[in-house]
């Protein structure tokens, strides 16, 4: 999925309430390119619930956080993403339910990164 955005033009950032110590080996596994913003917990002031992480993202792409859309697998993520502004979308690969996700306030609930890449038109995303 993250190479079709990058094949879309798409921008797109990794916020983790993860420290860039523990993140770093997920980062590598996915094949995150040294050209996208990555923020950490240690980068700023509080993380998940509180918006900090999705503001700093949007801000090193520089983009409105209101043009953004936010993709988390927890309802902290979903309600973070909820209170920085950005269109929530939850995915069930974190032990949540669709309806907690969507409580929560997710626009979407996905049921992993593959069905979500399948609907990115929902989302306003186009080729």
């Amino acid at each position: 999925m993250l190479r079709d955005l990058s094949q879309r033009g798409v921008p797109w950032a990794v916020a983790t309430s993860g420290t860039r110590a523990t993140a770093a080996p997920n980062l590598a596994k996915l094949g995150v390119p040294p050209s996208v913003p990555v923020v950490t917990r240690d980068e700023v002031p509080f993380a998940k619930p509180d918006p900090d992480l999705f503001l700093a993202a949007a801000q090193r792409l520089g983009i409105a956080i209101t043009n953004s859309v936010v993709v988390g697998d927890s309802i902290w993520d979903v309600l973070a993403a909820r209170r920085a502004g950005a269109l929530g979308v939850g995915l069930l690969s974190g032990g949540y339910s669709r309806q907690e996700l969507e409580v929560a306030g997710a626009f979407r609930v996905y049921h992993d990164p593959a069905a979500l890449r399948l609907h990115l038109d929902e989302l306003g995303i186009r080729r």
